[in-house]
């Protein structure tokens, strides 16, 4: 019982580590769409535009942003600097990471066939957990029947210990025996005690 409560354990360990793993995978991966508000509501909350993981900004509507982009993109707008490149790099391939910028979302096929993966070793670990919980001794029984099975192995369980003496008591009494018998062949061979000392007299 000891090894299957050990084995329950590991498995709750590694479910909630899997849990762990797959809400990482889905809040990290997905394709970050907006929310879309519902059309019927007039003072529904506006979308929010996207944010990076570190900035320090309030978040601005949408609508708000995209227009801001817009004219900022205008003749007067200045050209963004050119990004260094890399020596022998090949050109348009300067891009860098920005680290504080969440990664780029998997493709939706890729998303979905993980998304699948995930959820088949959810499926398989629960799986685990139920057959370790079901062999457990006592599950499917009534209280009832526990405290009758437990009356039967204390009688069993007196029984075997009755005949275990009984067993010790006659093991007793043959070395008594053996050493009875050793005894008698001892002074048969080599004669009486004292004769082998040489104490008694010609």
């Amino acid at each position: 019982m000891a090894d299957i409560l050990t084995q329950l354990q590991t498995c709750l360990d590694q479910l909630a580590t899997q849990f762990y793993a797959t809400l990482g995978y889905l809040s990290t991966y997905h394709d970050n769409s907006p929310a879309i508000p519902p059309p019927n509501v007039p003072d529904a909350v506006p979308a929010l535009a996207k944010m990076s993981k570190n900035t320090t900004s309030p978040p601005i509507p949408a609508s708000v942003a995209a227009s801001a982009d817009a004219s900022g993109a205008g003749p007067a707008a200045s050209p963004p600097p050119p990004q260094p490149q890399q020596p022998g790099a090949a050109p348009g391939t300067a891009e860098i990471q920005d680290p504080n910028q969440p990664p780029e979302p998997d493709s939706p096929s890729t998303f979905a066939s993980r998304q699948r993966e995930l959820a088949r070793d959810l499926i398989i670990k629960e799986q685990q957990i139920e057959y370790l919980i079901s062999v457990l001794p006592g599950i499917g029984t009534s209280e009832a029947e526990q405290e009758a099975k437990i009356r039967e192995l204390e009688v069993q369980l007196r029984e075997v210990e009755e005949k275990r003496e009984a067993k010790a008591l006659e093991l007793k009494k043959l070395r008594g025996k053996l050493e009875n018998v050793l005894g008698a062949v001892s002074v048969g061979i080599y004669g009486d005690k004292e004769y082998q000392n040489g104490t008694v007299s010609a």
